[in-house]
C-alpha cells in the first residue's frame, strides 16, 4: 500500500503538472472506483479548474473551482497508481483517464480497491473524521497524550491512523529500528524521551523516503511511471533472515496486530526478555 512518502510524491507532481489547469474530460473504464457515483465525480471535475492538491496521511484532496466548486478525495489503497506518460497505452487495469487540455493522466489499480470520492463542503468532518493529524505535521506536545498510556504494542500504535496519519507497515518497522525500540514495546512502558525519539525518527524516515521517491515492492510508481528508490535503503522491512546492516545479527520476523513485522533483536532489545519475564505474541 502506498504510504505517506509515495502519496506526497504524487501530490507534488500533480501540483507541478496540473494546478491551474482545467479538466476537459474524464474517460471511465471501471465505474466502481468513483463514489458516490460517476456522475457526481464528473460534475465536480469536468469543466472545472484544479486549484489545489493537498495531502492528509494517505489521502489526496483535489480541489476544483468551477460552477459547482468541490473536492475529490483520492485514496490509492493497495495498488492504486496515478501517472502521466507520453504515448502510454492504457491496459486493462487503467480505470480512469483524465484530460487536462493536451495532458492526460491515467489512474491504474490492479486490485480495484482505490476510490475517487466527490464530497460536499463539510467533507473534512464527514469523510476524514477518523483521521488524526498528519505524521509529518504533528508536534510531540500533542502526540504524546495520544500514545503515552497505550498498552498496545508500539508498532500497532504507530499504524493507528487516528493517532497520526500516514505511517504504514514499511515505515513503522523502519522507525522502530532507527529509534532502537522493540515493536512489542508498550508506550506506557516508555519514558517521554523514548517516545520523543520514536516520533523524531518517524518523521526522519518519512522525509528520507520522500527524497528517494518512496518505496516500491510490487506496483508503486511515481507520476512518471518510475519506481521508488528507497527500497535499497531499508534497514529491516522485508529483510527477515538477512544480516542487520548495523550489527550483522539476523533480522527476525513476527506478527503484530496481524501485520508482518521485521526487527533486529540486538539493536531493538525486548525489555520483557531482559527482565526475565515471559511474553506471548498474538
Amino acid at each position: 500500500m502506498p504510504e505517506l512518502p509515495e502519496v506526497e510524491s504524487i501530490a507534488r507532481a500533480l501540483r507541478r503538472a496540473l494546478a491551474g489547469r482545467r479538466c476537459t474530460g474524464l474517460q471511465v473504464r471501471f465505474a466502481g472506483v468513483l463514489q458516490p457515483s460517476p456522475a457526481a465525480v464528473r460534475r465536480t471535475m469536468v469543466g472545472s479548474t484544479l486549484i489545489a492538491v493537498e495531502r492528509l496521511g494517505k489521502y489526496l484532496i483535489l480541489t476544483f473551482d468551477g460552477r459547482q466548486p468541490g473536492h475529490v478525495l483520492l485514496h490509492l489503497r493497495m495498488t492504486g497508481q496515478i501517472f502521466l506518460q507520453e504515448g502510454y497505452r492504457p491496459d486493462r487495469h487503467v480505470h480512469l483517464s483524465l484530460r487536462f487540455g493536451d495532458c492526460t493522466v491515467h489512474y491504474r489499480d490492479i486490485r480495484k480497491f482505490g476510490r475517487w470520492t466527490a464530497v460536499g463542503p463539510d467533507w473534512r468532518e464527514r469523510e476524514l473524521a477518523h483521521i488524526g493529524p498528519d505524521m509529518l505535521a504533528v508536534r510531540f506536545a500533542s502526540w504524546l497524550p495520544r500514545v503515552a498510556q497505550r498498552r498496545a504494542p508500539l508498532k500497532s500504535v504507530l499504524l493507528d491512523q487516528q493517532v497520526a496519519a500516514g505511517l504504514g507497515n514499511i515505515y513503522a518497522d523502519e522507525t522502530l529500528f532507527r529509534a532502537g525500540v522493540h515493536p512489542l514495546t508498550e508506550p506506557a512502558a516508555c519514558d517521554a524521551a523514548t517516545l520523543q525519539r520514536v516520533l523524531r525518527e518517524a518523521k526522519a524516515v518519512l522525509r528520507l523516503a520522500l527524497r528517494h521517491g518512496g518505496t516500491t515492492f510490487l506496483n508503486f510508481t511515481d507520476f512518471n511511471g518510475k519506481p521508488g528508490r528507497f527500497r535499497q535503503r531499508l534497514q529491516v522491512y522485508g529483510r527477515a533472515g538477512q544480516p542487520c546492516r548495523r550489527c550483522t545479527t539476523p533480522i527476525e520476523r513476527l506478527v503484530v496486530g496481524g501485520r508482518s513485522t521485521c526487527f533486529c533483536r540486538a539493536c531493538q532489545p525486548d525489555l520483557h526478555e531482559s527482565s526475565g519475564s515471559v511474553r506471548q505474541v498474538q
